[in-house]
């Protein structure tokens, strides 16, 4: 039953209204002036208040002022009653947020035509607002792409299934999911397309959920962040049965994805939290999962990984290195040293791979294979790849400054540099500083990376080609390369992985590919060069497979520039 207040200092008026309300089943209150009109709107919150204007203790206008302020009352639907029809008084009521305004002597149906217009208009703003409150709470418990729950409802679901296992004395686990590579999708195929293959993700997930995953009642799938998922498994007895659930999810992920753009296949990496021992709120074992997550992805990708306290070690170590790389080129830590790139035949130094360094001014000497993988998931690498690529032609400049004649230098492109925009742009404008003819310049990529979007790599290989650089695909033989695609992608170098010449001497399955490799290549038109060769009897071999060239600890190290220097063209005593 609705309610409404009337409020009118008249006893005839105010008690005619009254009658006349509850006959159409309308609640009604009253009050006799402004002053009793307010508080009993605080008391009885009605759905509609019909008000006269000229009252003792607080008029119309004044009552409306005071409701409008109000929060119980801000929004409640006012009719003013009065006998005074000059336009500013009814400009005054509507600019105070009057809702209607009926003068006096009025027709019955007309004043109930608009209480009902005045509850009708009400209600729908109730709805809608109720609406828009239930869509704001989803949005803010909810991903909206997924329909699973967010971080926020995941910690709150966190918070009591903790509360429950701790009063049954039982475990409870957190696995996140993170997909391996899904930044290529975005990259190479668009968000909406990434977009697509999340969307399949969450409904692949959620489909063998139901089906397998029946543990406690806490139970709980969400989307905490853009490519990771999260699972809650409550009321957990044995720690093993998590081990053997997070295999089953490392299969699932392996399938593949189908796209417009073909089929995909994004892997994935499990970080997994265990309650009590790894934390003691939904933060901490959150927290815990994650680094356990990032442990996995570090590890290659595709593992699994149970959380450790010395993780937390690790962890605090990467995000320290984080920091640092915002500062290190300005610094000037960061360098490039140069591996010499030897013809077999001639015994000749035909080129360089140019190799980045990292001399931190407090840590010393950070490794590679330790800070590029911080750059490549901090997003540094786009910085120093840039970078590399400027410092190689600056360098090359200052040889032929000295006298030197041209040699190829050869940098290394990252996945994400690679299929960045203005790649070619960079490359570009780097020769043009210095000058450089472009065939001094060789890029290289790697097998997979050249692999993530394979038509999508050939449109990339062409535009650089066409600035006549030279181009090389590095370790080659370690993925899952397609010959239908190797043959169509402009290459002028394979580069033979280091872990296949390591073992060539005693690994017969090593020796075949690297047979193997340079025949392809050669009939290809490419040249090869042999990575890692570190005895005489592997670069023996390699000659005797007519392999073109060659780098490796047998002939030198990375050097910097001004050590590399002297190996120019400087015959080798072999």
């Amino acid at each position: 039953m609705k309610k409404i207040l009337v409020v009118e200092d008249e006893t005839a008026i105010r008690n005619n209204l009254q009658i006349m309300l509850r006959v159409e089943g309308y609640e009604v209150f009253t009050a006799a002036n402004g002053l009793a009109g307010r508080i009993a709107a605080l008391e009885h919150q009605p759905d509609l208040i019909i008000s006269d204007i000229m009252m003792p203790e607080l008029d119309g206008f004044e009552l409306l002022a005071a409701l409008r302020n109000e929060t119980l009352t801000m929004h409640t639907p006012v009719i003013l009653l009065t006998a005074r029809t000059e336009r500013q008084d009814f400009r005054q009521g509507m600019a105070l947020g009057a809702d209607d305004y009926i003068p006096k002597p009025f027709e019955h149906q007309d004043l109930l035509n608009a209480v009902r217009t005045q509850l009708d208009k009400a209600e729908r703003h109730r709805q809608t607002t109720a609406r828009l409150a239930a869509q704001a709470q989803r949005l803010l418990h909810y991903d909206k792409l997924t329909g699973l729950p967010n971080q926020n409802l995941l910690k709150e679901r966190l918070q009591v299934a903790m509360a429950s296992a701790r009063s049954q004395n039982l475990r409870l686990a957190v696995i996140l999911i993170g997909l391996d590579g899904f930044s290529r999708i975005n990259d190479s195929l668009g968000r909406a397309r990434g977009d697509e293959l999340l969307s399949q993700a969450a409904q692949r997930l959620r489909h063998h959920l139901e089906q397998t995953f029946i543990v406690g009642v806490h139970d709980s799938l969400a989307r905490p962040e853009s490519d990771v998922f999260a699972l809650l498994i409550s009321e957990l007895a044995d720690p093993e049965y998590v081990a053997e659930r997070a295999l089953i999810l490392s299969e699932l992920f392996s399938q593949p994805y189908m796209t417009p753009a073909g089929e995909q296949f994004v892997g994935a990496s499990l970080g997994i939290s265990l309650y009590p021992g790894d934390g003691d709120d939904a933060e901490a074992l959150l927290t815990s999962a994650g680094t356990a997550l990032r442990a996995a992805k570090s590890a290659g990708g595709g593992q699994t990984r149970f959380y450790e306290q010395a993780m937390n070690v690790e962890a605090s170590e990467r995000l320290a290195l984080h920091n640092d790389l915002f500062r290190a080129l300005e610094r000037g830590e960061i360098s490039l040293f140069y591996q010499p790139q030897i013809a077999l035949h001639s015994g000749q130094v035909v080129g360089f791979e140019a190799l980045m360094r990292w001399q931190h001014s407090t840590r010393g000497f950070v490794s590679p294979a330790r800070f590029i993988p911080i750059a490549e998931s901090g997003g540094h690498i786009l910085q120093l790849g840039a970078w590399a690529i400027d410092e190689a032609c600056r360098q090359l400049a200052e040889w032929r400054e000295h006298g030197y004649a041209p040699v190829r230098v050869a940098v290394n492109l990252s996945a994400r540099q690679f299929l960045q925009p203005g790649l070619t742009d960079c490359v570009a404008a780097a020769l043009a500083q210095y000058k450089i003819p472009p065939a001094c310049l060789e890029l290289e990529i790697t097998e997979g990376t050249a692999m993530q979007n394979g038509e999508g790599t050939i449109d990339i290989l062409h535009k650089l080609k066409q600035l006549g650089v030279k181009l090389a695909l590095d370790d080659f033989g370690t993925g899952y390369s397609s010959l239908a695609y190797i043959k169509r992608f402009p290459l002028d170098v394979l580069k033979i992985d280091q872990a296949f010449v390591r073992n060539l001497l005693t690994d017969p399955g090593d020796a075949a590919i690297v047979r193997a490799v340079v025949a392809l290549a050669n009939s290809f038109g490419m040249s090869v060069i042999a990575e890692g060769v570190e005895l005489p009897e592997q670069l023996d071999f390699l000659n005797a497979l007519d392999c073109a060239e060659y780098q490796g600890f047998l002939f030198s190290k990375p050097l910097p520039a001004h050590e590399a220097a002297r190996f120019l063209f400087k015959e080798i005593a072999r």
